[in-house]
């Protein structure tokens, strides 16, 4: 345990105290996060990283900014009110100058800071504190300046995340969100296995909406959930809807949030709903993709929902592998059943023959325990000789097709089924 308040009871204090200060603009709200955190828990162990936790929280409760109330509301994220006559900038910069040490390792942790000053106009804290987090991610250089303070000309960037989150339940409830299809295909025989779950949103005036941009917005504001749900309701009336039909029909995978390992409710209904599909043979037909960012999530909070999947003969896959540091740690923790390599590796692969090493010394350790790949993002001939040549299992990527809507990737199934 770290100590302090979480998220919800800084934002039940820090009202609460705001509504009874006699000018609340004199008052600060500072959004701190650890950039390199995974690293640490890499290098120095958990439990070592909760020690880290721990000191950050004293450094900040403890300082010469005298913050008011302080709280870590996430993970490695903190939030502080303090007085405004505090807020010295160099005493600042010293706090985000932290270091950890242990067993003759030493690590510089790299903090960043967003500012933002409490205004006279009624506000929630929730609202302060996603203006604190947004000036963060205008810091250009951490090094030379490791904060930034919230002005209006970020005002157009918060006000167009907090329009899409709030459109998110009109867009379910209309259907504006579709699920595309991207086929993975066995790369011994070139016919399709399985395929990846992706969510499109088509605005009914904003056009294309890149995920890129609505799915960082949506986790952020705490609603990623109901459109993984969603995504899986939808795979999972596709898959019956073929069966009943008698149509052919692959294994889909739905990628999970790590948000989605707190939800209590929805992860019941997932055991719930497969053991549904058991019942009529069909479980193995639903799989879970999860990225290294729901490690921490897993191990604190559900580390037996995979072992839950797995005696259910629901597969497991490891995503993005290789993109971060927690990676090895999860293959080391927990059972897979397929490995998905990073697409940064394979776009490199024809520039840098290290990245090709690195690419099949990957799938031979996942093959030595018993783990499948795929490799992400494959485009070219090339590529696909050099995978097939170091023995990867499954390929993914525009070389064999682009995620499809639901009705093309009927048309792909049904020609699939012909060469079967």
């Amino acid at each position: 345990m770290v100590g302090g308040y979480n998220r919800r009871g800084f934002i039940r204090n820090t009202e609460r105290f705001l509504n009874a200060a006699s000018d609340r603009t004199q008052y600060a709200v500072l959004f701190f996060n650890i950039k390199n955190f995974k690293a640490v828990n890499e290098l120095f162990g958990v439990e070592n990283g909760d020690v880290v936790l721990q000191n950050i929280y004293k450094t900040l409760k403890y300082s010469r900014l005298a913050p008011v109330i302080v709280a870590r509301v996430e993970s490695d994220h903190f939030v502080c009110l303090i007085d405004k006559k505090n807020l010295d900038f160099a005493e600042l910069t010293k706090v985000c100058e932290n270091k950890f040490c242990k067993d003759g390792k030493r690590m510089n942790l790299i903090i960043r800071c967003g500012i933002f000053y409490v205004e006279d106009e009624p506000m929630k804290i929730s609202g302060m504190i996603d203006r604190a987090k947004l000036a963060k991610k205008y810091i250009t250089d951490e090094y030379v300046q490791p904060y930034m303070i919230y002005d209006d000309s970020m005002q157009a960037a918060y006000v167009d995340k907090a329009k899409l989150t709030g459109e998110l339940q009109e867009g379910i409830a209309q259907e504006q969100f579709k699920v595309y299809y991207q086929p993975v295909i066995d790369a011994k025989t070139g016919k399709i296995a399985s395929a990846e779950a992706l969510i499109r949103w088509i605005h009914p005036e904003k056009g294309f909406i890149s995920p890129g941009l609505f799915i960082p917005a949506i986790e952020e504001d705490g609603h990623i959930s109901e459109l993984d749900f969603y995504v899986l309701k939808k795979v999972w009336q596709f898959i019956n809807e073929r069966y009943e039909k008698n149509k052919f029909v692959v294994p889909v995978s739905v990628n999970l949030s790590w948000m989605d390992f707190y939800d209590e409710a929805m992860m019941e209904t997932i055991i719930k709903e497969i053991d549904q599909f058991k019942e009529v043979g069909r479980e193995y037909m639903t799989r879970f993709e999860i990225t290294e960012t729901s490690y921490a999530a897993i191990r604190e909070n559900r580390s037996d929902i995979l072992e839950s999947f797995r005696i259910r003969n629901t597969k497991i896959l490891l995503d993005d592998f290789g993109s971060g540091f927690s990676s090895f740690g999860m293959l080391q923790d927990y059972d897979f059943d397929i490995l998905k390599i990073d697409m940064s590796f394979i776009r490199k692969m024809e520039e840098n023959p290290k990245t090709k090493s690195i690419v099949r010394n990957i799938i031979g350790m996942a093959h030595e325990m018993d783990i499948e790949t795929v490799a992400e993002g494959v485009e070219t001939e090339e590529q696909v000789r050099f995978l097939k040549q170091s023995g990867c299992d499954y390929i993914q990527g525009y070389y064999y097709s682009r995620p499809l809507p639901e009705d093309e990737f009927i048309e792909f199934l049904e020609k699939e089924s012909l060469r079967n």
